[in-house]
């Protein structure tokens, strides 16, 4: 049976980083390396004796809570390959400036970063005689995948974080099969709302069009996914927005495998509009997304939920959706994450499948 260990990620609300080990095939990998945010980030329980045996790591997103103790797992010993789509390979070149002007920790430039080929998506690709992986896009944000894992003949199913029904992204369905353990991200599991409830709450919270509306974001496919519903729902208002957030959505067109075909040209028509611009401490009236919250604005919170009514925007599976997620994948046992405790011991009260000793 493959062993599973959580170095973070489990009962908590990031710092995901899971060990993988099959002794029969002397295979040791990691899915993704992050760590928990704050003052001051919280690292995943990693080792000399745990990081120099680790092959490979196959990182799901770009979030800082799943790649932000790369750093220190190259600092531990670490020397393999880390995996990831073409489009999060892209966006690495800036997180490791970032690395180096936060951390400077030398040992950043021996991360050695290997893109998944877009022709690979949904291919079984052998990277030694034991370890084989197949992945597919998650809609969680531009690059996001999950990951399909076979090691000898044991499988493994890692759903990295991932959005079912993305308004803007693609979410690929893994292949049908029987998997030995499935990873399963929970982050919103104790909440059960849909995108269009979403909408039509955040909504009703901007009915004055000369209101300035503030929506805190971070560069994600929340906020992507919300200024792309709200666009459309909204067409006689002004949107402004940071110019990294603006760049991200430009990065999109580069690889539009990653949206919708239905939704591409409503993409490419959003970012030509003169009602979308780029932040320049203005204070016209309109619907802000923006990483600081500068005074003045009427703010939307849509991080929070409260109830029903909430304008509240999930980024992570719901109850519904996780329920979804365990009725579409069919494993022998499933390992939840994202979720803080008390979070996770509702989610599991609501579902009946076998839970790993992770969980106890």
């Amino acid at each position: 049976m493959l062993d599973v260990c959580a170095l973070g990620g489990v009962g908590e609300y990031g710092r995901n980083c899971f060990l993988v080990t099959d002794q029969r095939t002397n295979t040791r990998i990691l899915l993704d390396c992050g760590v928990r945010n704050g003052e001051p980030e919280i690292y995943p329980a990693i080792t000399e004796e745990v990081a120099k045996p680790i092959q490979a790591v196959f990182i799901s997103h770009v979030h800082n809570d799943h790649v932000g103790a790369l750093p220190f797992l190259a600092a531990k010993g670490f020397i393999g390959d880390i995996w990831m789509s073409v489009a999060s390979f892209e966006q690495m070149s800036s997180i490791r400036r970032n690395w180096q002007d936060k951390l400077g920790i030398t040992a950043i430039d021996k991360l050695h970063f290997r893109p998944l080929a877009k022709n690979t998506r949904g291919k079984r690709i052998r990277l030694t005689e034991n370890l084989s992986i197949t992945w597919g896009y998650s809609g969680h944000m531009l690059g996001s995948v999950w990951y399909i894992i076979q090691i000898g003949e044991q499988t493994l199913f890692y759903s990295g974080d991932i959005a079912l029904a993305s308004p803007l992204l693609v979410t690929d369905k893994p292949i049908i099969n029987t998997y030995d353990v499935a990873l399963i991200d929970s982050g919103h599991g104790a909440q059960t709302m849909p995108y269009h409830k979403s909408i039509t709450n955040i909504l009703q919270h901007m009915t004055n069009p000369m209101e300035k509306y503030l929506i805190p974001v971070t560069i994600s496919g929340k906020a992507c996914d919300l200024l792309f519903s709200l666009f459309h729902e909204l067409p006689d208002r002004m949107f402004i927005i940071d110019d990294s957030l603006h760049q991200h959505l430009y990065n999109h067109l580069e690889h539009t495998d990653n949206i919708h075909n239905d939704k591409l040209k409503k993409f490419k028509a959003m970012l030509q509009s003169n009602r979308l611009e780029s932040y320049q401490k203005t204070r016209k009236p309109g619907i802000y997304l923006l990483r600081d919250k500068p005074s003045g604005f009427c703010e939307i919170n849509t991080s929070i939920y409260i109830d029903e009514q909430s304008p509240f925007y999930k980024s992570h599976p719901d109850l519904e959706d996780v329920q979804t997620l365990t009725r579409t994948i069919d494993a022998e046992e499933f390992i939840f994450f994202h979720s803080k405790q008390a979070d996770l011991e509702k989610i599991l009260d609501s579902l009946h499948v076998k839970t790993g000793g992770l969980l106890k």
